[in-house]
């Protein structure tokens, strides 16, 4: 199921359709859904809730930072319009040859940062007002990406059908 959308994205082209991705999200510490509350059972609630304040603030900084280097290993910014767990449809101001491979960094959410990569091939390029649209097949895709997307994707239709049934 494609949906339209107006996310950020950055890719690079790919020498070998084999290249090894550059991309590669580790989960935030402690991301874990089990996570035991490892507080000092003598520290308050408000030094905790000070902490948990202040590790957020650098998760904060320390992707700020990754999506910076993101930028100088993928060069080429990509608009995505639409949006599947099968692959998008994005516009770039750089040309991009169709049936070439690329890797894609896909921007989910800005905070928390949520990031998805995947390889894929540009299946085809349309024009749409004067503008090119392109459409990426994914090709290679780790599970946990394309779960972020997929359920990105079902988060987005939620709140559609939510949003129509107030108008």
């Amino acid at each position: 199921m494609r949906i339209p959308t107006r996310l950020r994205g950055y890719l690079r082209l790919l020498a070998d359709p084999d290249e090894l991705p550059l991309f590669r999200e580790t989960p935030p510490l402690g991301a874990g859904s089990g996570q035991p509350d490892n507080r000092d059972p003598g520290m308050s609630e408000a030094l905790y809730a000070m902490l948990c304040t202040l590790n957020a603030k650098l998760d904060m900084i320390l992707s700020m930072h990754s999506r910076e280097q993101i930028e100088n290993d993928f060069p080429v910014p990509m608009d995505i319009i639409e949006i599947s767990g099968a692959g998008v449809r994005f516009t770039t101001p750089t040309p991009v040859p169709v049936e070439r491979h690329v890797e894609t960094v896909i921007v989910l959410s800005r905070f928390p940062l949520r990031m998805a990569g995947a390889v894929g091939r540009i299946l085809r390029q349309e024009n749409h007002d004067d503008q090119a649209v392109y459409a990426l097949d994914f090709t290679r895709i780790r599970e946990r990406d394309l779960e972020h997307i997929v359920q990105f994707v079902f988060q987005s239709q939620r709140d559609d059908l939510r949003g129509n049934k107030w108008d």
